[in-house]
């Protein structure tokens, strides 16, 4: 099929383009898309910050029950004691996002502290908690 060029004039005529509003259209929807994806983002990030604390003192948990084995108490259980006589894996630069507190011969409290999060648990055989507030 062959073109004339009439036929030719009609179609070059003719306004190829995209209009304001289809435009408009086009930027709204980007816009819903990354403000979904920015608030995806956010919640798995906190979600993820909460899940590193939580492991965080399940990993001093062995080190403070077997200090507590060996001492009868848990009073002089601190950080460096535990990486010392326990070989907990813990490098300094991490070491300021844990709190071990109110130390006595029957509970203590230990919490880490990442980001936005704190995880923590309150003694021997509590569960691990967690939440954006300090807890001990």
């Amino acid at each position: 099929m062959r073109s004339s060029a009439a036929e030719l004039q009609v179609h070059a005529g003719e306004e190829a383009g995209f209009t304001l509003v289809e435009l408009l259209v086009v930027i709204v929807i980007i816009g819903v898309l990354i403000a979904i994806v920015a608030v995806s983002y956010l919640g798995f990030t906190g979600r993820a910050d909460s899940a590193v604390a939580k492991a965080n003192v399940r990993t001093v948990v062995p080190a403070i029950t077997a200090y507590y084995g060996e001492h009868s108490t848990y009073v002089g259980a601190t950080l460096t004691t535990l990486r010392e006589e326990y070989d907990l894996q813990i490098d300094d630069s991490t070491a300021s996002r844990y709190t071990i507190s109110n130390l006595n011969d029957r509970s203590y409290c230990l919490q880490d502290h990442i980001g936005d999060w704190y995880a923590w648990t309150t003694g021997p055989n509590e569960p691990i908690g967690s939440g954006t507030a300090s807890h001990c």
